[in-house]
């Protein structure tokens, strides 16, 4: 091998050097934005300015299928993030998530895979196109892709290893995220009503006693116990007495306010919280609410039946000073029209 060859090699070498180390800086800057904190949204565009700056690409885009989980990551749309129109069909987004592998097409006008109106963006005028699949956990989530080579030129395969890298790190994240999150939900929720548990109801009265005292404002509380529910489980099984619960509780949420704070008590009994409500005003929500589920038909395609309530009703500051004695005296009034009438409300004294 001769002077040149070597000098030749040499140089092929040290660029070659040159660009792993870009694409391993990059790398570890993508997987450091991603940790940087658990907002996906403003993550991800970090990390989507930094591979769109790496590869000279005109623009990007993140098309998603509407997958439950992703609501719970919170990944809000944007210019750039946005659902997809279509998960079958034509078109190269379509395609991508059909085949669950990387695409390039370096032109798009002599590329009849091509769909303007599936693979549109914004105004912008679309010449060539990167896209990767997003995955998490093996299921495609959406397409990843860059737009527009800048002056020109055509897709790498290191521009493909920067946008998979930022696919694979946006996975994980995703993953990660949801998992934080439905952590999180099964902390506070009851597992069978989807309704907040006991350990938030502790802790959301004192949130709002806190602000109460600050800043002068109140709240009432309904203690809810189902009259004679035993019986139903009794009748038709605990299956059918479960399934009883959900619908109480979707009854509960269709008739309260999206600021009340519905809670299973435990067994049939449940507890509300009624913000920026008086005393008088609560005795009102549960005669409401009383009559509503009085006139209410329970599972009726299985075992149509008819439910009743006793609900008590106290209010903070008026009835009490701190949770437990609210909670002890809504609960009295509670049982003392469980023990006399029934499908009745009475205040707490």
């Amino acid at each position: 091998m001769n002077i040149k060859n070597l000098r030749d090699e040499n140089k092929a070498l040290k660029a070659e050097l040159r660009n792993t180390r870009k694409e391993m800086d990059v790398l570890a800057q993508i997987s450091g934005l991603f940790s940087a904190s658990s907002d996906m949204s403003r993550n991800f565009t970090a990390v989507m300015k930094k591979v769109k700056a790496a590869t000279g690409s005109g623009a990007w885009s993140l098309q998603l299928v509407d997958e439950p989980f992703l609501k719970t990551i919170a990944l809000k749309s944007s210019g750039n993030i946005r659902k997809l129109r279509s998960r079958s069909g034509s078109g190269v987004l379509s395609l991508v998530l059909k085949k669950g592998a990387p695409l390039v097409v370096h032109d798009v006008s002599k590329d009849k895979r091509f769909h303007r109106q599936t693979d549109g963006f914004k105004n912008v005028k679309i010449r060539s196109l990167l896209c990767v699949p997003l995955k998490v956990k093996g299921r495609i989530v959406g397409v990843l892709r860059l737009i527009n080579k800048t002056g020109g030129g055509r897709f790498t395969d290191t521009d493909r290893r920067f946008l998979s890298d930022a696919a694979y790190f946006a996975g994980i994240a995703m993953e990660r995220t949801y998992l934080y999150k439905r952590i999180e939900e099964i902390s506070i929720t009851d597992d069978l009503t989807s309704l907040y548990n006991l350990r938030f109801l502790h802790q959301y009265i004192d949130i709002e006693i806190e602000r109460s005292r600050r800043y002068g404002s109140l709240f009432s509380l309904i203690f809810m116990d189902i009259d004679n529910f035993k019986k139903v489980n009794d009748r038709f099984g605990h299956l059918t007495g479960s399934k009883a619960l959900v619908e109480i509780s979707t009854v509960l949420k269709k008739n309260l306010r999206k600021v009340d704070i519905i809670t299973r008590y435990g067994g049939d009994e449940f507890v509300i919280i009624l913000p920026q409500t008086s005393s008088e005003s609560g005795l009102q929500v549960a005669e409401r609410l009383r009559k509503i589920i009085e006139k209410y038909v329970f599972m009726k395609k299985e075992n149509p039946v008819r439910l009743t309530a006793s609900l008590g009703v106290a209010s903070f500051p008026d009835n009490a000073g701190n949770r437990e004695t609210l909670l002890r005296i809504a609960d009295n009034a509670m049982y003392r029209g469980k023990f006399s009438t029934k499908n009745v409300v009475f205040a707490a004294k």
